[in-house]
């Protein structure tokens, strides 16, 4: 019988006994910024997930074969070696700026990545989100989806290792779920196709990681490994890829061109608009750093004269995380938390920060 095709931006009327796909149990606000320790691909500690969902046929497409990526490679070297040099440029910049950066780096890319699914939530909402700091009716499944992308784009960098883990799935019978729940694999049939897209990615061994990561978006969509139209899992895992030589940064970012996601021309065409996207994702994430650098130099102007620690400890507090509640600010400056709440608060009507709630309490902080 044929499945009706499921949206994984939309919402769905799911049997109240089946948790979200993708969204954690709660957990203790120290633990929420960003990556929980142990949540990190090839672990699946911090996935309380009870679904895989099974196949749906793919079709095959000309000219995109593992040798015709390779010929592909060969006639762009010098495309390849711009885009390799630029990524390695921003992973240098990351590691000076430190882990704050690639939380910023890496909200941007999942929004990006939940926009090209269709979906709606932007970068704001998906930091609350991690910060549980979203009321409980906000807890859509696009913004669940992002804040898998963030947790695994944050891991350190290398491939995704082992797909249920990364993917955070366990195993259960495909009898147990309605057949319009199972647009992927499961139980054995995911172990099929996992070992299938493993198989493929091996082909090309000797190939570049910014190459195979352009293979491995296709390769993944083929396999079956996610419904039909998802991006921010084979995105995600293509990201990790395309930056496992990385020193700091443990994704390529895409997202100013997310319209290579969308799989389409032959190889040379294909292997062309990806490598121009991961230059064109270094050069606009080198941007970010550069804005909040900038405004850490203004901020630290304006504080300049101001009496204590307390506000250029606050200013170096926000210019090291893309977002901060007050009592994080307080640890990471040092500070009372009444301190550090009349501190932002100053901040605040200075035009230096911004506040993201818009509630008197639990209140998220940026630049």
């Amino acid at each position: 019988m044929a499945r009706k095709p499921l949206d994984p931006g939309a919402a769905h009327d799911d049997p109240p006994s089946l948790p979200s796909l993708y969204d954690p149990a709660p957990r203790p606000e120290a633990e929420l910024w960003f990556l929980p320790e142990g949540d990190a691909p090839g672990h699946g500690a911090g996935e309380a997930v009870a679904l895989e969902l099974s196949p749906r046929p793919r079709p095959r497409r000309a000219g995109l074969t593992a040798q015709a990526f390779l010929d592909a490679e060969a006639a762009q070297a010098a495309t390849l070696a711009r885009a390799a040099a630029a990524l390695a440029a921003l992973d240098e910049a990351v590691r000076r700026s430190g882990r704050g950066m690639a939380e910023r780096l890496a909200l941007i890319e999942a929004e990006a990545m939940l926009r090209a699914e269709g979906g709606r939530a932007g970068r704001e909402e998906i930091a609350r989100h991690l910060a549980q700091a979203l009321p409980a009716d906000r807890h859509r499944p696009d913004i669940a989806r992002a804040a898998w992308a963030v947790r695994r784009l944050l891991a350190a960098p290398g491939p995704p290792g082992e797909l249920r883990a990364f993917l955070g799935l366990h195993r259960v019978d495909s009898a147990a779920l309605p057949e319009d729940l199972q647009p992927r694999p499961v139980g054995s049939d995911f172990d099929l196709a996992a070992a299938a897209f493993g198989h493929g990615m091996g082909a090309l061994a000797p190939a570049h990681p910014l190459t195979r990561a352009a293979w491995a978006f296709e390769l993944w969509h083929r396999a079956g490994l996610s419904a039909e139209g998802a991006v921010a899992e084979p995105a995600t895992a293509a990201a990790r890829i395309a930056a496992q030589e990385n020193r700091a940064l443990g994704f390529a970012p895409l997202s100013p061109a997310r319209g290579t996601w969308e799989r389409r021309g032959t190889a040379e065409v294909r292997l062309a608009l990806w490598l121009r996207a991961v230059d064109d994702g270094a050069r606009a994430a080198m941007l970010e750093i550069a804005r909040v650098e900038t405004w850490t130099t203004r901020a630290r102007e304006a504080t300049a004269a101001m009496k204590g620690r307390g506000p250029a400890a606050l200013v170096e507090a926000l210019a090291a995380r893309p977002m901060l509640t007050t009592d994080t600010a307080a640890t990471l400056a040092g500070l009372s938390r009444d301190t550090a709440e009349r501190g932002l608060a100053r901040l605040h009507r200075m035009g230096l920060v911004r506040e993201l709630t818009g509630q008197g309490r639990f209140r998220l902080w940026a630049v």
